[in-house]
């Protein structure tokens, strides 16, 4: 998704952060279902966010928006079924209630 850096790089500085800063925690924001994600890349995301342990997330299911470059040059897809399973997968991973 035209991202400059790559898992090892992105992981590099997590690791720094969390040296430098005891405790740290962190939030990101993922799409799921994104126009040919894979189950591969989709294992992939899911090792990620155990791998950083996230706090928090924002997790959406990618749709097509008018005018947008994704919507201009891939085809959706990936079927509602499969981006729905995969959101609740990783919102039942990240946002899970915490206990009382």
């Amino acid at each position: 998704m035209n991202r400059w850096y790559t898992t090892e790089q992105y992981l590099r500085i997590i690791s720094k952060l969390r040296k430098k800063v005891p405790g740290v925690k962190f939030s990101t924001d993922i799409i799921v279902g994104f126009c040919g994600e894979t189950e591969e890349e989709f294992r992939n995301t899911v090792k990620l966010v155990k791998l950083v342990g996230y706090q928090k997330a924002y997790i959406s299911e990618y749709s097509e928006r008018p005018m947008t470059s994704a919507t201009k040059i891939l085809k959706d897809d990936v079927v509602h079924k499969v981006k729905k399973q995969r959101w609740q997968m990783l919102e039942n991973l990240i946002n899970k209630p915490s206990p009382l």
